[in-house]
């Protein structure tokens, strides 16, 4: 747990991390709790000289909180999304690694396309996928998901044992770590030829992402690119296919501040890298999406990596 005055950094950790977190950070002064961390919370509290401390309220749970509160002397404020918001806007380093996440990933799909061949199971393929991300970054942002045929029309289905037929869709979401940052990136490819009304749906996917990015600039509001994805789609008969928001904010977090949807109140700002993730789907049947991740700069949206 951390704790940041206006002079000092603290981290309050356990034994077994002390080690690790000394070697990774050096600003920060390590405290270690062998034992009760709302103890080694509330002798830390006793012998600083704050009367407020604000906490991330949607990280904590009521019991715990409880507990703190019992022990710790200044006054807790709940302070919802304070961090996260901090956190949106991203510095050089930041982007950097990113990107370097995104150029990971990217060379996965495309070992991945190499490794396919019909019989293969998206668990199979899942794993192919992760083997060459673990080789090339730290770890994945999240459980990558690889879908076949029908099953493409799942936003968020997990790989099963189902097995690549010719001439159908698949969907690949995934994204690599590197240095604690996230990418996120989907692509939707045929495996085969395919009917003509996959082609047309990807095209106007492809279209409408490409058009929405063209709006992302600094102080346009996250709802608005939601909208002008929404519109699109409502003109293409499609709006109800799509079952999802346009996208969020990528970075420690795969799903991080802001979220981009129609109840979004979040301005964009120079710095944030956000997706941009249209989809149609149909139940049954199959799905496309396309998504990247897009920089928020002063002269608009900028693809990355």
């Amino acid at each position: 747990m951390a704790l940041l005055t206006s002079e000092k950094k603290f981290i309050v950790t356990s034994p077994m991390y002390e080690e690790q977190i000394k070697g990774e950070e050096d600003e920060w002064e390590v405290i270690v709790c062998e034992d009760s961390l709302e103890e080694k919370l509330g002798e830390l509290g006793s012998s600083l000289d704050i009367r407020r401390c604000g906490f991330q309220a949607n990280h904590l749970s009521f019991a715990r909180y409880k507990k703190i509160k019992e022990k710790f002397k200044p006054q807790l404020i709940p302070c919802n999304a304070t961090v996260e918001k901090i956190r949106s806007i991203k510095d050089e380093e930041e982007i950097n690694l990113i990107r370097k996440a995104g150029e990971i990933t990217l060379q996965a799909f495309e070992y991945l396309k190499k490794a396919l061949h019909t019989g293969i199971t998206e668990k199979e393929a899942t794993r192919e996928l992760v083997s060459y991300i673990l080789k090339e970054a730290d770890g994945v942002s999240f459980d990558p998901i690889v879908l076949f045929g029908e099953r493409t029309s799942l936003p968020h289905g997990h790989p099963t044992e189902r097995k690549l037929k010719e001439n159908e869709l698949i969907l690949v979401d995934a994204g690599a770590k590197v240095k604690g940052y996230c990418a996120d990136i989907t692509r939707t490819f045929a495996w085969g030829k395919i009917p003509k009304k996959w082609k047309k749906i990807y095209n106007l996917a492809y279209n409408i992402e490409k058009r929405a990015i063209k709006h992302i600039k600094p102080k346009i509001k996250a709802s608005t690119i939601d909208k002008i994805i929404r519109e699109k789609l409502a003109e293409a008969g499609y709006e109800k296919k799509f079952l999802h928001g346009t996208g969020h904010g990528v970075g420690l977090e795969v799903h991080e501040e802001p979220f981009l949807n129609r109840n979004s109140n979040a301005i964009l700002e120079e710095g944030m890298v956000v997706t941009i993730e249209p989809g149609i789907y149909f139940a049954g049947e199959g799905g496309v999406r396309v998504e990247n991740m897009v920089l928020v700069t002063n002269k608009g949206g900028k693809i990355l990596p």
